[in-house]
């Protein structure tokens, strides 16, 4: 199993372990027998998938560029559009999501769409434009690392915008915003 592989598996695990150990540290303990059962069969599903997917191909230099232009331009004009402007998080995620479909290739199009679910967050998660637009970034990131994992599948574009949320509010949460 290659190293990328194995690391957009990680972030995907990671990402699932994570609602589980924030449920146990802030002290929700009904929700800690549905989450651990939900994570079991997550990861019991995701190892089955992750033998039989094949090696990511490694994408162009502009494909990457392109990508990560998508995602961070889709997250910032979505956090934009639902605070900014006062729309609300699903009018602003269904616009970009609709201009993205319409306007971009296929992969990129769901890379965009993926990255909005970011820019919907609330604004004690995503506080400012600038949080939203490094979370837009690490979805891009892991957009270009997961390429294979969970493709046709559904819930990939959801569980790349909540991983890079959590990192995104983690990283404000002990750097500052």
């Amino acid at each position: 199993m290659g190293g990328l592989k194995l690391g957009g598996w990680t972030v995907y695990i990671a990402t699932g372990m994570g609602f589980l150990v924030f449920a146990a540290l802030t002290g929700q303990s009904m929700w800690l027998i549905p989450v651990a059962l939900i994570a079991i069969g997550y990861l019991l599903g995701l190892s089955k998938h992750l033998v039989a997917c094949p090696e990511p191909q490694i994408m162009s230099k502009n494909r990457i560029i392109y990508t990560m232009l998508a995602t961070i331009g889709a997250a910032g004009l979505t956090w934009f559009i639902n605070h900014e402007l006062g729309y609300g998080a699903m009018i602003a995620s269904g616009l970009i999501g609709v201009i993205a479909g319409v306007t971009l290739p296929n992969d990129l199009a769901g890379a965009a769409y993926a990255a909005s679910f970011a820019g919907m967050s609330a604004n004690f998660v995503l506080p400012t434009l600038g949080t939203a637009l490094i979370a837009g970034s690490l979805a891009g990131i892991i957009v270009v690392a997961t390429v294979p994992i969970f493709g046709g599948i559904g819930g990939k574009g959801g569980t790349t915008a909540a991983a890079a949320v959590l990192m995104t509010a983690a990283l404000v949460f002990t750097v500052g915003a």
